[in-house]
């Protein structure tokens, strides 16, 4: 099959998993083509791949565009047409609604293609609750093939954000590799990580000041926070306030997040929404038990009392018992983490999503090939 990915080139979220699946793809024998405005980090050795291609969206410049800045979302629709083509895709696939769905759309109706959008989260609770995107995208995905979201809460929230019907949105998880994620050592650091963008509804500033509730009961702990964003000098001025800039560990971006996770105690989140927690999931993969709120995607992800402990969203109280009870019980912690990566390989794993994406791919492209393959399995 012939598939077209499109999608932001970023290291995390939307970005990581459109890159990863692509290239998954490609393992399996699908001729992947990817379009994004660089070239992701990901795709930096693609050349060894025979049968993934990149493209790059053609940022054309005019004297008109001066002040407005270029139309991206036309020039990557005038692009993906192209590609479809001139290479003969089969299924254009776009990651996140905003502004890939429209995209894809307007490709869909110079070429005829099938497409899938698939929403990742802040294109939904937040850009799509916005009057100026939502009736546009709304309309891209009505007449988009299949909407796809990255779990129950999300696709719930897809279909009252955009007024879609009912069930009319198919739930496929973000995926872990399992090998990739995973435990690497039996001496774990006292310490608690978490990885994300430093902006606001990461909450990075109010889990320093949680743990600066309790690291005076455990002096030996540290914090360790991964990433960058705009409340990064926020944060670190409040652990300073706080006294505890020594048992805070300001990271940066890390490239080697899977033995960061494996090497801490507890990975952690504070974030007011999540629409699936991937890195969770991938601390999860890592035998490292969660400590995060109970919100978005997240129940879906980790058991409460399975996997780690589980937060209601404003009790503060609730959040710092529950993180005191992992840091004190070892063996405890040992249980959650057995479980959390048992839990990764049954439900969120590289070839168990990888082949939903591809059986999905197949029932668009060739529905009548499915209905017989199933018909005969039935028998």
């Amino acid at each position: 099959m012939r598939i077209l990915i499109t999608g932001f080139p970023t290291m995390g979220g939307s970005g990581l998993i459109a890159t990863r699946l692509g290239i998954q793809l490609a393992n399996k024998g699908h001729d992947v083509h990817f379009l994004f405005y660089k070239k992701p980090f990901l795709l930096k050795n693609y050349d060894n791949f025979n049968n993934i291609t990149f493209h790059q969206v053609d940022r054309v410049s005019h004297a008109l565009f001066s002040e407005i800045g270029s139309p991206f979302t036309i020039q990557s629709a005038a692009k993906l047409a192209s590609i479809v083509k001139t290479e003969k895709i089969d299924i254009i696939h776009s990651h996140y609604a905003i502004p890939h769905a429209v995209s894809s759309y307007l490709a869909s109706k110079i070429s005829a293609v099938k497409s899938i959008v698939t929403t990742h989260g802040s294109d939904v609770h937040t850009l799509g609750h916005d009057h100026r995107y939502r009736e546009i995208i709304a309309l891209a995905l009505r007449n988009t093939t299949t909407t796809t979201s990255v779990s129950k809460y999300l696709a719930l929230e897809t279909e009252n954000a955009f007024k879609l019907p009912s069930k009319s949105v198919k739930v496929i998880y973000d995926f872990i590799d399992p090998e990739e994620f995973k435990p690497t050592t039996s001496q774990r650091s006292l310490t608690i990580v978490q990885a994300s963008n430093f902006r606001p509804i990461k909450q990075v500033p109010l889990l320093i000041e949680i743990f600066a509730k309790v690291v005076q009961n455990y002096p030996e702990w540290k914090l360790n926070l991964i990433g960058n964003g705009p409340e990064w000098p926020i944060s670190k001025r409040r652990a300073r306030e706080l006294k505890i800039k020594d048992s805070v560990n300001f990271l940066g971006v890390q490239k080697n997040i899977p033995e960061q996770f494996s090497n801490a105690s507890i990975i952690a989140s504070t974030s007011e929404n999540e629409s699936f927690g991937l890195t969770i999931a991938e601390g999860m993969a890592c035998e490292t038990p969660v400590w995060a709120p109970r919100i978005g995607g997240i129940p879906e992800v980790c058991i409460d009392g399975q996997n780690g402990y589980l937060w209601e969203i404003n009790d503060f109280d609730d959040a710092i018992e529950k993180l005191c009870k992992l840091m004190d019980n070892e063996k405890l912690r040992q249980n959650f983490g057995r479980n959390g990566r048992n839990r990764v390989q049954k439900y969120f794993s590289t070839e168990l999503i990888v082949n939903q994406y591809e059986k999905l791919y197949e029932e668009i492209v060739d529905p009548e090939k499915i209905a017989v393959s199933d018909a005969i399995k039935s028998n």
